[in-house]
């Protein structure tokens, strides 16, 4: 799985879960692309029929964003639900190597019940499509939901704690990958 981190801000609209996005970049096959920026979720490119259905607001001034793409052929939506949970559980295991204590609740994490991440998952006809976010600021999150971010545990360094959680998550996947290969099936 290709690792790229990409250092200019760019603002997350959710049109970057499209199948093939970073292959746009030149990036081909099994990635996760991470980059910084502001987010803003557009209604037509919201993927949560529940946030959309509610008129939800999925904003901040500065995350950190993982896009994940995995080709399976076929794709599958519950594949990609499965490593995105894989994710977040590698961003929990990076996280506390720093020291900051998260509690899980499904796709989020939350520092002291504030919301640390916002994470969606999806599948196309060849791809399994992640979008995580982690924030690094509170500032320009929606004013009904109470939010952590990282600046506020110390974390000063986003490119060093990203690549450290994609490395975390390409070991896990390759991991399972070993396991499959040497493994009889019944």
């Amino acid at each position: 799985m290709n690792s790229i981190i990409l250092t200019d801000p760019i603002k997350y609209n959710g049109s970057q879960i499209a199948p093939l996005w970073a292959y746009s970049m030149g990036i081909k096959g099994d990635s996760i692309v991470m980059f910084h920026g502001p987010m803003d979720v557009t209604f037509e490119n919201m993927k949560d029929l529940e946030d959309e259905k509610a008129g939800k607001t999925i904003k901040g001034d500065d995350l950190i964003h993982f896009i994940v793409e995995r080709f399976n052929s076929p794709a599958s939506m519950r594949l990609a639900y499965y490593m995105q949970r894989l994710l977040i559980v590698s961003i929990r295991d990076v996280l506390g190597k720093h020291g900051i204590k998260t509690t899980r609740n499904g796709d989020d994490l939350f520092v002291d019940n504030g919301k640390l991440t916002v994470s969606i998952a999806s599948a196309g006809v060849t791809s399994e499509k992640i979008h995580c976010g982690i924030n690094i600021t509170t500032q320009g999150t929606p004013p009904d939901v109470r939010t952590a971010a990282l600046s506020e545990m110390g974390i000063k360094d986003w490119k060093a704690v990203a690549k450290d959680i994609a490395q975390t998550f390409i070991r896990e996947i390759e991991d399972i990958e070993g396991d499959i290969v040497k493994t009889k099936s019944l």
